[in-house]
């Protein structure tokens, strides 16, 4: 079936970044004795958390977990569903690299137990950064020649969907069923076989922008909405507000006069952009505050546009007039 925004499909991603351990290869670690140990039983990260222990400590806690990490890397099982991942991933000749936070060398040894094929973009804790600083996704994305926005991250906890949002890139959660995590999600499936299956067969999902939307609104009004071409306000101190409006409405298409730039005034309107942004085009400005929520809108598309009012809270009753 194709699937054409603004609906979506992991299948539709140029490049995958795997998380490693419960999303290729099963170690089964528990590293709730060394958070009882170091840190009383919270459940902190324990790299990061690890900085605040003295240096003695520090280097104990990082032995332990080297230790730890490799005793499962040596019992290594692959997930179910990993092998036929990456046979789907070279017969579809899409780029892949592994991000994780594990040590390199437990990666290395669990993919020599488990059978499986690293690829040639392998990074570890020991390269850093570490997800979810985007940084890791963003050199993953970088070596394997891959725009952010055309990646997809695929893993089992919540650092893997953090690290995907802020890196801007569609982010799948697999072999987990945990709502809170979900919501951060463009897809969850229970298990990577799910997943695998779903890409051989790929069926329209509503990503993660439009959720909230599909949910009030419909499916109906998400498919109308995004064959709206808009007019941005581009005098207006509130034209990015405007824009925001317009996309969390599910518009798809919105244009601006190409000369137009960043005001003042406008920047007074959006105090979250930096500065250095005044006077700079006001096309690149919306790619970049729209680029990672609603990554899917089309900036200057053809078509005759609906004019959007000046205000921001006018914006869901224009549209619903040019819908009716």
């Amino acid at each position: 079936m194709a699937v054409a925004a603004p609906f979506w499909h992991p299948s539709m991603s140029r490049g995958f970044i795997l998380d490693w351990d419960g999303v290729l290869a099963d170690t089964k670690l528990d590293f709730g004795p060394i958070r009882a140990k170091y840190f009383k039983g919270e459940r902190v990260p324990l790299v990061e958390a690890a900085d605040m222990l003295e240096r003695s400590r520090r280097a104990d806690l990082e032995r332990e977990l080297y230790e730890l990490e490799m005793e499962g890397a040596r019992k290594a099982t692959p997930v179910q569903g990993a092998h036929e991942l990456l046979e789907w991933l070279e017969m579809c000749k899409v780029p892949w690299a592994v991000v994780s936070r594990n040590c390199r060398d437990s990666i290395f040894e669990a993919a020599k137990r488990s059978g499986i094929n690293l690829p040639g973009v392998v990074l570890s804790r020991d390269e850093g950064p570490l997800k979810p600083d985007p940084q890791a996704l963003w050199s993953a994305a970088g070596a394997i020649g891959v725009e952010p926005m055309l990646c997809l991250m695929v893993g089992d906890f919540i650092y893997d969907l953090y690290g995907a949002r802020r890196a801007g890139m569609r982010a799948v959660l697999v072999e987990r069923s945990n709502p809170d995590w979900e919501r951060w999600a463009d897809a969850s499936y229970g298990r990577l076989a799910d997943f695998v299956a779903s890409l051989g067969a790929p069926e329209p999902l509503v990503p993660w922008e439009y959720r909230e939307l599909e949910r009030e609104r419909g499916r109906e009004w998400l498919e109308r909405a995004w064959e709206i071409e808009a007019a941005l306000p581009d005098t207006s101190p509130e034209v990015l507000s405007v824009a925001l409006a317009a996309a969390a409405l599910g518009v798809g298409g919105l244009r601006i006069a190409p000369k137009a730039r960043l005001s003042l005034e406008q920047w007074e309107e959006a105090p979250f952009l930096p500065l250095s942004l005044v006077d700079r085009p006001l096309l690149s400005v919306l790619a970049q505050v729209l680029g990672e929520r609603f990554p899917q809108v089309m900036i200057s598309r053809d078509g005759t546009p609906l004019a959007l009012p000046s205000r921001a809270d006018m914006v869901e009753e224009a549209v619903l007039s040019w819908m009716n």
